[in-house]
């Protein structure tokens, strides 16, 4: 199972609901948070600024995981970098997940305008089954 984390209410709450899921199916529960360096168009980052993004994503993703196993769940987490529909869709190929767990969504109503929205995303692109969670 994996979850798609970004930090936002609703993956918290999908964060929740996938971490509960995993201890009730015994199922490993993986954490994935992207960090989307596309959203911030425009700017000019350097390598500083990535790592910065980086890390903060990785301490995200490590507090996650640790209120899952918190909760019960055999959890662990990844950050990838890029765009999050992509890579938590081609994430979930290669680990052979059956579930990907996301909030119904993270963004502002202007960045889903111009980006999207990701869980859609994922819905259309997944090739396991979605669960969105409100």
């Amino acid at each position: 199972m994996l979850v798609a984390y970004d930090g936002s209410d609703n993956s918290r709450r999908a964060l929740e609901v996938a971490a509960d899921l995993a201890v009730r199916c015994g199922a490993r529960l993986q954490v994935a948070k992207v960090v989307d360096l596309a959203s911030l168009m425009g700017l000019e980052l350097e390598g500083q600024v990535i790592d910065e993004l980086r890390s903060k994503a990785e301490r995200e993703v490590h507090d996650a995981v640790e209120f899952a196993r918190s909760k019960g769940a055999d959890a662990d987490g990844s950050v990838l970098v890029g765009d999050p529909v992509e890579s938590i869709v081609e994430l979930a190929q290669g680990m052979g997940v059956d579930l990907i767990v996301t909030g119904s969504r993270g963004l502002s109503r202007l960045k889903r305008i111009l980006l999207g929205s990701v869980s859609t995303g994922i819905l259309t692109e997944a090739k396991c089954s979605v669960l969105v969670v409100k």
